[in-house]
């Protein structure tokens, strides 16, 4: 028994432009390596930590030595303590949920440096300063301040604002504390004594943020890549990472897709060498097709570090799965339009012998290229099949789960059958099809399982049957094509797809001229993000 199919609709809803390679959410502003960035973090949960723990913990030992002494607490002392709690609590929260950028985390962090220094502030000035005590000790805002710049790294200029403003919170907890309590101001000569040694640990931390904040950037331009220099972390997956850029002689911004050494030894042994076979494949397959619809490689290599990485062009635009998302389905004259090209990039690999094995929409980028719009390439050739002598090595996408994405896989790759050929990558494409004009994928179950025994079982359903938009009688027989279960029922080649999708002439045209327009709305070059075009990171 198969499991019942599960509708559902995709929302249109706006969210901001992202630079990622897949969707994926890491952008670098702070000019800062990606494994600072992350020490960074979470060395900023655990503070956070610290912190809601010390509020609570400090204020029960005060209370009952103030008990012992027979008097209440002081008041707003309490409200400080609840004010590091919430802090320190959210803050850890943040760090430690992986769901906000790092950057957003640091910049959070700086603000939760200066509402800790308040905090400090209040406790501290709580009760009233004796007149006829000239110095009343060091403020532990001291401590804080300095502490603070040498443990979470950042950019420069905002670890100084930073600095100068938990420093300022000093007088201004002092203000807020003697309002409050109703204690008198501190003499002259007591302020000076109160306020110089906050302010000096402030400009202290002014060198030593630039210190840590370049040689954050040393090590960031110190991991070249051949004639390659990073410049930025674009975004970070399973396979590895991906940055953008700059070449050393050609001043060209690419993107370079890269193993880290480190990740190699994690997996260590035959998985390790896997893994760089496969990246190997990708290279050599992606290097080998002409297609201006096939994401173009540039170099590939090995770094002094033993990261294994190649150079692709930098792209500007955003997958087939995220335009669907952010826009909902597409007309089917414009669907035409991008599987039209994404089979011709197909067509030169099969030719070739090679199939792609991974066709899904976050493989399929569609951009803006010099002056023409809504221009395809397919990315992500690393699970190509070259030949029945490699399919042992080309049976890793997630640990232990069959070559593919199980939601567009081919019913004979499911299976694992030894007779795979480039009609597969025609039933994904057709899946594809199906996720533009609908919003909603071919078959959903509960688990990948379930959606791989649907492809290989149950039969679809029309797409003109889930979706309000108009489905052309032409193209929905294409569709239901491609997505036959036997493999001879489907288009013979990618070619023949091409012709058939030419000849839908009820789907209604979507020309450039039609293109152009949509981009200049909705993603005009002002806001337009770019993304580094290196495969599916998810992995």
């Amino acid at each position: 028994m198969t499991e019942p199919v599960k509708e559902r609709r995709v929302e249109r809803k706006e969210v901001r432009h992202r630079t990622t390679p897949t969707g994926s959410e890491f952008t670098s502003t702070y000019g800062l390596p990606g494994e600072v960035m992350d020490t960074a973090v979470r060395r900023l949960g655990f503070l956070g930590l610290i912190i809601a723990l010390m509020g609570p913990s400090v204020y029960a030992i005060l209370y009952l030595m103030q008990r012992a002494m027979v008097s209440g607490p002081v008041p707003i002392q309490p409200a400080a303590a609840a004010l590091l709690v919430v802090a320190g609590s959210s803050v850890c929260v943040l760090a430690w949920s992986r769901k906000v950028r790092p950057e957003l985390v640091l910049d959070l962090g700086l603000v939760f440096q200066v509402i800790v220094a308040f905090a400090i502030s209040l406790w501290e000035n709580a009760p009233p300063w004796p007149a006829d005590q000239m110095i009343r000790g060091i403020s532990w805002n001291c401590l804080w301040i300095s502490m603070y710049v040498v443990a979470i790294p950042g950019s420069y200029g905002k670890s100084v604002l930073a600095a100068v403003t938990a420093a300022c919170m000093v007088p201004f907890g002092l203000l807020v504390a003697t309002v409050v309590n109703g204690n008198h101001m501190p003499a002259s000569d007591q302020l000076l004594f109160l306020l110089a040694p906050p302010f000096a640990a402030a400009a202290w931390a002014i060198p030593v943020a630039r210190h840590f904040y370049r040689l954050g950037v040393q090590v960031s331009k110190a991991r070249a890549m051949g004639s390659y220099e990073l410049l930025e972390l674009i975004g970070k997956g399973g396979m590895g990472e991906v940055w953008s850029a700059r070449h050393r002689m050609l001043a060209r911004i690419s993107a370079i897709k890269l193993i880290r050494s480190e990740a190699l030894l994690v997996r260590g042994g035959e998985d390790a060498q896997l893994l760089l076979h496969r990246f190997e494949r990708e290279a050599r397959a992606t290097a080998a097709l002409r297609s201006p619809h096939t994401v173009e490689l540039y170099d590939f290599g090995t770094s002094e570090d033993g990261a294994f990485y190649y150079v692709m062009e930098l792209l500007e635009g955003l997958d087939l799965e995220t335009l669907v998302q952010r826009f909902g389905p597409l007309p089917a004259g414009r669907v035409i339009y991008f599987l039209s090209q994404a089979a011709k990039s197909l067509a030169e690999a099969h030719e070739m012998g090679l199939v792609h094995r991974d066709v899904k929409p976050r493989n399929i980028f569609v951009c803006r290229m010099a002056t023409e719009h809504d221009f395809i390439k397919v990315l992500d050739f690393g699970l190509v099949k070259f030949n029945a002598a490699e399919r042992a090595q080309t049976c890793l996408t997630r640990d232990g789960v069959t070559t593919g994405t199980p939601a567009f896989m081919a019913p004979e790759v499911a299976m694992g059958r030894p007779d795979v050929d480039g009609r597969a990558d025609l039933y994904s494409l057709g899946c594809v099809g199906y996720w533009l004009l609908t919003g909603q994928l071919v078959f959903e179950a509960e688990n990948a399982m379930g959606i791989v025994v649907a492809h290989v079982q149950t039969p679809p359903v029309p797409p003109s049957r889930r979706t309000e938009m108009e489905v052309p009688g032409s193209l929905e027989r294409i569709i239901l094509q491609c997505l036959e279960k036997d493999p001879a029922k489907r288009p013979e080649t990618a070619r023949k797809l091409l012709d058939l999708l030419a000849e839908c002439e009820d789907a209604g045209a979507w020309t450039q001229k039609e293109a152009e327009p949509w981009w200049s709305t909705h993603m005009p070059r002002k806001g337009a993000y770019r993304a580094a075009v290196a495969g599916d990171e998810s992995r």
